[in-house]
């Protein structure tokens, strides 16, 4: 079944990249203003910024458009601004590729290192299938960050331990590029010596206030923490773009147009019950993944980390499609583990993984007939593979229990 998936995740690369190249890239470099890619918000931002560094963050931006990230976040986009839009953009997307490769490997061995035994070919099919994945995809056509977020998630996971310096420095790094890593603290909640790496990434967090205040002014901080957040605080998306748990709950109330077509006005303030249940199913996720943490095998510490990993995008109110990069390191467990798995987890597996291959806002017509709710079903399967992934025990802990020898891959 892996080689049936990377094959698959072969002709996908190939799709995708000629797509990537073709359809946004190659236009890009001809004229900026041909389409609207997320980094649109970024570099013209930067450009702003650059003149009138009170300008940073607009008023008029909303929860979809807009540069919205904390202020060190523009620092990066300040030096790509220096290059034309289409070269700014080329730069980024062979960045996200290369900073996404060099995550798997290091997650490939620290896989090894903690017990789960990755042979050389599932590690190269498994990898295949991550770089192939729709998120990994939607984050190259947007020209987001998500893929160096990963990067700095995946370091303080793996190099942390032996190095709590430069790993507690990269979850600094990658909470002030998006906030979503200050998630990670909840390792913490399994692993005692983590907190040695969390109090180096809070003295990080203060040193790289200092690094970039010569362009950063502190004012930009206050505008984000008074106005910037609070503004976006209880907002989410309902398009089908959008896969968190908080839009799948909105979705529910609304009707199928609302949520199927992109207008641009699918902003809303999401209900006091939808972020309730939202938190409090985060906390229980958590509770559920140190739980199983603490039971024993190092294998399940590893897929707490992983699940935590990926629970960034469940729990974030915009969890968009590229934001699902953060569900790779959990994907890559489940996948390489699969020689153990039963014939039942291999099946939920294969199905998630291929519900990951699909981009998340793609339609289907042979569906669109059915009741809102079914539809809102349908199209969260982001979310849905997710929860099961993160549900699902790591298929290596269960042949290690068991003491049974790994049956041969399907």
């Amino acid at each position: 079944m892996l080689w049936i998936l990377a094959g698959v995740a072969l002709a996908l690369l190939i799709y995708e990249g000629a797509t990537l190249a073709t359809a946004v890239l190659l236009p890009l470099w001809h004229n900026p203003a041909v389409l609207q890619t997320d980094f649109h918000y970024y570099y013209d931002a930067a450009v702003r910024f650059r003149s009138d560094p009170a300008r940073l963050y607009l008023a008029t931006d909303d929860v979809i458009a807009g540069f919205a990230y904390p202020p060190p976040a523009i620092v990066p986009f300040v030096w790509l601004s220096h290059l034309p839009l289409g070269t700014g953009m080329w730069l980024l997307s062979l960045a996200s590729y290369a900073v996404l490769i060099v995550s798997i490997v290091l997650w490939l061995r620290y896989l090894n290192h903690r017990g789960v035994a990755v042979a050389a070919g599932d590690g190269i099919k498994a990898s295949l299938i991550a770089l192939a994945l729709g998120p990994t995809y939607s984050n190259a056509i947007f020209g987001q960050v998500n893929a160096f977020v990963l990067l700095c998630v995946v370091i303080f996971i793996t190099i942390g331990p032996a190095r709590p310096a430069a790993g507690g420095a990269f979850l600094a790094i990658g909470t002030w590029l998006k906030i979503y890593p200050i998630l990670m603290i909840a390792v913490g909640l399994w692993n005692r010596s983590a907190w040695k790496r969390i109090a180096y990434a809070a003295g990080a967090s203060l040193v790289i206030v200092l690094l970039v205040l010569p362009i950063v002014p502190l004012s930009s901080y206050q505008t984000f923490w008074t106005e910037v957040l609070p503004a976006r605080f209880d907002k989410t998306a309902v398009h089908i773009s959008n896969q968190s748990l908080i839009a799948f709950l909105e979705r529910f109330t609304l009707p199928a147009a609302r949520f199927l077509n992109w207008t641009g006005e699918q902003a809303i303030a999401a209900s006091g019950v939808a972020r309730a249940v939202n938190w409090s199913f985060g906390i229980a996720v958590m509770a559920f993944l140190w739980h199983r943490a603490r039971r024993g095998p190092r294998v399940e510490a590893v897929d707490s980390a992983a699940g935590l990993i990926a629970l960034a995008a469940v729990i974030a109110p915009l969890g968009w499609s590229h934001t699902y990069v953060l569900v790779l390191p959990l994907v890559i467990l489940h996948l390489v583990t699969l020689r153990y798995a039963t014939r039942l987890q291999t099946i939920m597996v294969c199905a998630c993984v291929v519900a990951l291959m699909i981009p998340a806002g793609r339609r289907f017509s042979l569906i669109e007939h059915l009741p809102a709710w079914l539809l809102n079903l349908a199209y969260s399967r982001y979310l849905l593979a997710t929860l099961i992934l993160i549900a699902l025990p790591p298929a290596a802990t269960a042949a290690a229990a068991s003491h049974t020898e790994p049956r041969r891959p399907s």
